[in-house]
């Protein structure tokens, strides 16, 4: 989804811009991080099966997620991704497929026939029986040469991936230097010296 790239590059540039590093990225206390990968590859076989499999696959990456996300709450961020996550797994639990409206592609000069003709089965078209339509996919996003629709759950997961890079990149520097007040408090003053 180019909407949380250029979410993250924007993120990127600010944690740049307030004078953080990429390298302490890596230094985030984050644990389970195969639950993430295990995810991604529930939701990519899903969506290649398709029919029933999609949402399946997509319930039980939501539920992977959610435990990883339990495990590093305290992490800044992680709430924002989980609640957008829990968003979308929830529409698409209840409909079979994403709701999207006709409307808002219409707005992004995007044409819906591939969802019309059933090409692509993980979408659907916002219709007055689906449920939890608010939570679809109906916020046009204006991107150069790639329009998108994207739904209050993506606003979520991307606002809380960019929280996490400007937090994580900044983290280091809000940590004192091990052993910096030792060498303070044991370095001798003016009052310390004695006469010959």
């Amino acid at each position: 989804m180019l909407f949380a790239l250029a979410v993250l590059l924007g993120a990127l540039a600010l944690g740049f811009a307030r004078g953080g590093d990429l390298g302490h990225l890596g230094h985030l206390p984050l644990r389970r991080k195969r639950l993430v990968v295990a995810a991604l590859l529930l939701q990519l076989l899903g969506g290649i099966a398709g029919g029933w499999r999609y949402p399946a696959g997509l319930a039980l990456s939501a539920l992977l997620v959610a435990a990883f996300l339990a495990l590093n709450r305290g992490v800044r961020g992680t709430g924002l991704v989980a609640a957008g996550l829990l968003l979308n797994a929830l529409v698409v639990g209840l409909n079979g497929a994403m709701p999207v409206s006709g409307d808002a592609m219409g707005r992004a000069r995007l044409s819906t026939q591939d969802i019309i003709s059933g090409a692509d089965p993980r979408h659907e078209l916002l219709a007055p029986d689906t449920r939890l339509g608010l939570l679809g996919d109906r916020v046009p996003v204006y991107l150069p040469g790639h329009p998108e629709v994207v739904s209050a759950g993506d606003v979520l997961v991307a606002a809380g991936l960019a929280e996490l890079v400007v937090v994580g990149m900044g983290s280091a520097r809000r940590r004192p230097r091990a052993g910096a007040g030792t060498a303070r408090a044991a370095a001798p003053g003016p009052s310390a010296r004695t006469s010959p």
